[in-house]
Order: structure tokens, then sequence, then C-alpha cells
């Protein structure tokens, strides 16, 4: 194989064609870098004397010459270069057998600003002030949805929810544990460790704190600690409002506004880097995801981190999905439904309305509509009085009585609803009602009332004047006993003052041949 003189003189026009002793010289000058264990593993052929390795002695192209010119003397044998290139002189090849890195490059947020930013800096505080931001807006809120007053349902869980709502709540509940990249970054970054590096180490083989002068490795701790826990607190927070969902776009609204919430970190660095929040953060939001870094093997906490993973997916799944469970087994069975309601209907079009005010308690056995359904307290036999109950034909909760032979029909009814598909009765106390005219036409209730009533789930139910007591299943306010010289206190929550015990009244007339009283007393143990 020889390679032609003139098209040397051509690509070289200035230097002389190389003679075979200047070749010589440089392939005895030259000693290339090969990995350590590479030349270990060729070394039993390497050394012996006209030997080659069987890749490159068993190919007949190395048998060829490199000819400089047309005289034999300056024709270069490959083989001898082969030879010296593979020869055992490798006192400048470094092995690299104790030094496996693997490249990396810091997620592109502002929680990767507090890894190597001065404390003063600006790059530190936007990655503090978003945290913060975040973090505010999770306590928000929680205080929002949590009521700790309503100790039966603080959450304000819905009573039930359809089954495409059903659906949607596993399929929402899987895709944020799956997709919280917060804490799958601080998981990744423990996993890698911090890497102080070593001296004298190469460009390509720099540590982190190598490559970022300001990393240290409580900054680094600071940054997973922050990024796992606001990551775990939005997922919370997600639950619970997939959780106090009724509908499926109401459900699909909250998912969203917690997944933005959960990515204002790389938003505002993607802010950050357009120049947007100035120049200082302009500049190391775009020198950041350039620089790259090594990770050791001996930094590295592969086994802790995914010991870590799978701890951290194990526990979401069994503690999200099993209260997902208890929540759905809650709502089945009725358990965030109001045990008693009170009600009051006008009486204006319908007279007999105003018979139904008072006290209305949970049927255990009649449902209408997958919904439950509520029944006069003052009633002593359960086939026979009004009851508050769903319409599934007609879509709307509706206030009915027993026909005869104890049945039980919601859509024969004297008052009625708004169209509602809600579970509960109480969410209907701010929608219209109707009411059949004696005409059998619809005319709207000009005044309805609902709400519940269970003094043992909310503070101070009873007020000053009373105490709560529980008699069966069902709670009471029981008003307190007052001295002789003060009056005493009546209602359902105790909110009446009690009336006069004596009454004087003058100027009756005669009639029947006899005077009635002038003084009347209050009849002891009789209902006010």
């Amino acid at each position: 194989m020889n390679i032609d003189t003139e098209n040397q003189r051509q690509l070289l026009p200035d230097d002389p064609p190389p003679t075979a002793t200047a070749a010589e010289d440089f392939t005895s000058n030259t000693t290339l870098p090969i990995p350590q264990d590479r030349a270990a593993e060729d070394d039993a052929s390497v050394h012996e004397e006209g030997s080659l390795p069987a890749s490159i002695g068993d190919d007949d192209y190395y048998d060829e010459k490199i000819s400089f010119g047309d005289d034999d003397e300056d024709d270069i044998d490959i083989r001898k270069v082969i030879k010296r290139l593979h020869s055992d002189d490798t006192t400048t090849t470094q092995s690299t057998s104790d030094r496996d890195y693997s490249k990396r490059n810091l997620p592109d947020d502002t929680f990767s600003f507090l890894i190597y930013s001065d404390v003063r800096s600006q790059c530190f505080l936007c990655g503090i002030m978003v945290f913060l931001f975040q973090m505010s807006i999770y306590v928000v809120l929680a205080n929002d949805i949590i009521n700790v007053d309503n100790k039966k349902n603080p959450v304000g869980f819905p009573f039930n929810v359809s089954i495409p709502v059903r659906i949607s709540e596993v399929l929402a509940i899987l895709i944020s544990i799956i997709t919280q990249h917060d804490v799958r970054k601080a998981i990744c970054l423990y996993r890698d460790g911090f890497d102080k590096g070593k001296e004298g180490t190469s460009t390509m083989d720099k540590s982190i704190a190598q490559m970022f002068p300001g990393a240290t490795l409580w900054k680094w701790t600071l940054s997973i600690v922050l990024r796992a826990s606001q990551g775990f607190l939005g997922l919370v927070i997600t639950f619970l409002l997939i959780m106090r969902s009724n509908s499926v776009l109401d459900l699909l609204l909250n998912f969203s506004a917690i997944e933005f919430v959960s990515t204002l970190d790389d938003v505002v660095f993607g802010l950050a880097k357009e120049g947007l929040l100035g120049d200082v953060l302009k500049k190391e939001a775009k020198d950041m995801p350039e620089k790259s870094y090594r990770v050791s093997k001996e930094c590295l906490n592969t086994v802790y981190a995914m010991k870590v993973s799978l701890l951290y997916f194990v526990v979401l799944f069994l503690s999200f999905f099993g209260s997902w469970v208890y929540i759905y087994w809650q709502q089945r069975s009725g358990a965030y439904l109001c045990q008693q309601i009170f009600s009051q209907f006008g009486d204006e079009i319908l007279p007999m309305l105003g018979t139904f005010t008072g006290l209305f308690h949970k049927h255990e056995e009649k449902k209408f509509g997958r919904r439950s359904s509520y029944r006069g307290t003052d009633i002593s036999d359960q086939e026979k009085g009004p009851l508050l109950a769903y319409c599934e034909d007609e879509t709307r909760w509706t206030l009915s009585l027993t026909e005869d032979g104890g049945v039980w029909d919601p859509c024969n009814w004297l008052a009625a609803s708004s169209e509602s598909e809600s579970y509960s009765i109480l969410s209907t106390t701010s929608s219209p009602w109707v009411i059949k005219t004696p005409t059998n036409r619809a005319a709207p209730l000009t005044h309805h009332f609902l709400m519940c009533y269970e003094c043992t789930q909310v503070d101070n139910f009873c007020g000053d004047y009373g105490s709560c007591v529980q008699i069966g299943k069902y709670d009471k306010c029981e008003c307190n006993i007052i001295s002789n010289e003060e009056k005493g206190r009546y209602g359902l929550r105790c909110e009446y003052s009690e009336p006069c015990q004596v009454v004087e009244a003058e100027g009756f007339s005669k009639e029947g041949g006899g005077q009635f009283t002038s003084k009347y007393h209050r009849l002891e143990g009789a209902d006010t």
C-alpha cells in the first residue's frame, strides 16, 4: 500500500516528505494512552518478539508497508509501528479502573441554585423564595379545606360520588404519585451523593464540588430536603383535593392547579433563563445546564437510594390507596351524612307544610337512588309520616307523605328541590324549592330552611345555655337549669328565653255565668 508523494506535497507544500528514519523516530517517541486493563489482557501477545494480537496479526492489511518514496529504504513496516504502540512502555498511561465516572447535570430548577450559590446571592434568595411561595400556597389551601370544628368530616369529603368520579380519583392518584418530579429528583441527587473530587483531576472528570466551586455538603442536603418536602406536601394536598371533588370536572381542575404549583420552581427557572428576572439569574440559569460533572462509584448511594425509592413508592401507594378505600367505605355507608336534619318550610300556599317543621332522622333501611332518606322523628310508626328522600326519575330531593299501605314514593311529593344529583339534601338549601298547589300545579316555595342537627360534631353547638347529650343514636341540646331568679331557656339549641311563669290579665267579659281568672300559671313539665 503506497501513498502518492505528489499528493503529499500538495497537502503539505511547505514540509518535505518524511523519511523512514523520521517515521521511526516518531513512533519510538510516541506512546498512546491505552487503558491499563486492556494492556494487561494483551500482555502475553505483545511482549513476545514478532508477535501481534490475534485481532491484528490475522489481518493481511497489516502486512503492507507505507511507502514515502521510490526507495525501499524509505518504506515503513506497519507491523513495527503497531508493536511499539502495544509495547510494555505504559508509564504515561493512567488506569481508569478505579475512576469509573458517570456524567451528571443539575436539574433545571431553582432548587439547584441552593447547591452552589452563595447564601447572600440573588440565586440562593430566588431558590428560597420560590420554596416559601409554594409552601405558603399549600398552607393556605390546607387551612381552607380542613375545618377542625367539624369532628365528623373535617376535610369536607362529599357524602358520595358517582362511578365516573370514582374512576377519575384512582387515575388521578396514580398519575400524581408517578409524575411527582421533585421527589424523584431529590432521590436521584441522594443516589449520586456529594463528591468532593480529587486534586489534579482533568476537566472532563471534575466532581460537583470542583465544577461548582460554591457547592458544599450542607447546601446539597438543604436542596434535597426542601425539594422532597415540597413535593411530598404537594402530593398530600393533591390527594385531599381529589377526594373532595364532586364531579370529574372539579377533580381535573383541582389536580391541574396543584400540578402547576408543584412546577413553579421549573417555571421560575425558565423565566430566569429568558432574562426576565435579571442578568445575574439569566447568566446562572444558562451556565448551569452546560456544566456537567462526574460522580464516582465511591460516592454513589445506589443501594440506599434504591431502598429509599422503593420505600417512597410503597408508602405512598399503600397510604393513598388505603385512604381511598377507607373514604370510599365511609361514603358508601353514609358515615359522613348527618344523622338528624332540622327542616322548616313556608306555609303561605300549603298550610300543612308548617306541621313538618322539626327534626328528621336518617332512615337506616330506606334508600332511594343510592341516597339515604330521612323521616320525621315525632312519628312513632316507622311506616308512616313525612319523608325527605330522592326521586331518581325527576333527579330531585322531595318532601312526601306515606301512601296507604305504608308505601314510600318520593316522586309523589308535596315539595321538591331544583334538579340535583347531590348525595346530600343539605346541598339543596341554597337552591329554589317548589310545591304542589291544591290544583296540582307547581309554585315556588317562598321559604325553606335545612340544617344538620348534630351537636356532638360541632363545638359550642348548644351555646352558653345548653349542653349536648346523646340519646341513642341521636343528639340533643339539653338546656341548663338556671336559678329561680333568672329565666330559663328553651328551643332546639336553647336559643330562646323561657316565657314568664305567671301571666295576669284583666278585663275579661263574663260568659256562661262565670268569669275568667285574671292570673295564669305556666304548667310544670309542659312543652313550650
